[in-house]
């Protein structure tokens, strides 16, 4: 039972809403194309910026016990402090988004509206959110908290999702992609990279059916079905390069599920490193003697036995295009 607790808190079918809740306005959809095609249109955007001075916003994973919350340093604070001493100069925020979330350095819940986009009546407490919400309400507030902060002022920025913070920004940039009229008019994200994220699911999340989120997260899900389909690789303007990094000792999501989107760079750590679900933003040796699997896009997987490990991987993710 302690193993399923600990499963089901680390985990970071939805229910069809009403058409209301699916805005489809193609007026407001034309002028969001205008907007993405100037946005697009401006070489600041367009040019990838391999630099350690971007902001970093941290998005955490699933809380599906009490009073939903996570505490933000606990669970990043480790990685942020070594990214800072490998010369991260940039903002680095932890994003808060249930009612119990802790030590976050920021909150989405006052961007964008409680009453819009997949909302759910019973899943908003003191002008938050719980395990009840729907991830794809999570994201619409995610993006309008970029939008606002960021993008509305030119600026990009890199993304790191562990577990059910993967699914948030993976739907996020999926509606910004598809240009829904809820969502701001454009998004700057050059580079994502999700730890031990379910994206094909997992099966400890239906041990954890109470919570919404979980039965969203569980293996066959439509939200996941969905995402697979109309969420492949889903970018932000001027373009997003997606990291998937997974584990064999990853015990609530398995390493194919960990790398099941398609993105441009997987990276598998075998079972002699001993990266558990929460280890992957505490694993800081900058030694290169980790054993991985991890592909590129174009090529077959290949064996590395003096690898980075998963925060310096991290790093050079969120860093560089290709390397």
């Amino acid at each position: 039972m302690t193993f399923l607790v600990a499963a089901c808190a680390a985990l970071a079918t939805a229910a069809t809403p009403a058409t209301a809740d699916m805005p489809n306005d193609r007026r407001e959809g034309k002028e969001r194309s205008t907007l993405k095609t100037q946005a697009k249109a401006s070489p600041t955007t367009l040019r990838r910026t391999d630099s350690r001075s971007k902001p970093v916003l941290f998005i955490h994973g699933l809380d599906a016990f009490g009073t939903a919350g996570n505490d933000c340093n606990a669970t990043f604070g480790r990685m942020i402090s070594t990214l800072r001493a490998w010369g991260y100069s940039g903002t680095l925020a932890t994003v808060k988004y249930y009612h119990g979330d802790t030590n976050c350095t920021t909150s989405l819940d006052a961007a964008g509206s409680h009453s819009a986009f997949y909302q759910r009546t019973d899943a908003h407490q003191y002008g938050s959110h719980d395990m009840d919400g729907d991830i794809r309400h999570l994201a619409y507030h995610l993006a309008w908290t970029i939008y606002n902060q960021y993008s509305s002022k030119g600026v990009t920025v890199d993304l790191v999702g562990h577990s059910m913070g993967g699914l948030i920004i993976r739907s996020m940039l999926r509606y910004n992609q598809e240009n829904n009229a809820s969502f701001p008019p454009y998004l700057y994200v050059e580079d994502v990279t999700t730890l031990g994220t379910p994206h094909s699911g997992s099966g400890y999340a239906s041990w954890c059916g109470w919570a919404y989120q979980c039965n969203q997260m569980a293996t066959g899900s439509s939200f996941l079905s969905d995402l697979a389909t109309y969420a492949k690789n889903p970018q932000g303007d001027g373009g997003t390069d997606w990291t998937n990094v997974g584990s064999y000792d990853d015990g609530t999501v398995s390493t194919s599920s960990a790398v099941a989107m398609d993105a441009s760079h997987k990276v598998r750590y075998l079972g002699s490193m001993n990266i558990g679900h929460s280890d992957y933003m505490n694993d800081v040796s900058d030694t290169r003697d980790a054993d991985v699997e991890y592909y590129d896009r174009g090529t077959p997987w290949y064996s590395w036995y003096d690898a980075p490990h998963a925060v310096r991987w991290s790093d050079f993710a969120l860093l560089y295009g290709s390397w």
